[in-house]
């Protein structure tokens, strides 16, 4: 069996279906009819939504003012999440209860 990484990306060609990888070429054209994949009419909305979240990862230095504000923000996400922890350890003693 081939290592798929050499194979390129997937793709499905919009206009006939064909289920095809694009074999590491610089212009992803269906085998079949042809058509350049790029131009797709229906593009993939999670690509749009991940572009937003590309080069974010650096954190910003905030002014002490807002860095008061978005303390409070944080120490109120942080109790949500030991909510949720206390939820699941309660969970876990029900279920070795019964």
């Amino acid at each position: 069996m081939q290592d798929k990484s050499k194979l390129g990306k997937r793709y499905t060609c919009f206009e006939c279906s064909l289920k095809f990888y694009d074999l590491n070429r610089p212009d992803p054209l269906c085998p079949k009819c042809g058509i350049d994949q790029r131009t797709d009419p229906n593009p993939d909305p999670r690509d749009a939504i991940l572009a937003k979240y590309r080069g974010k990862g650096a954190v910003r230095a905030q002014p002490e003012e807002e860095l008061a504000e978005g303390e409070e923000a944080e120490e109120g996400a942080e109790g949500e999440d030991d909510e949720i922890e206390e939820d699941e350890e309660e969970a876990e003693e029900v279920v070795e209860d019964e």
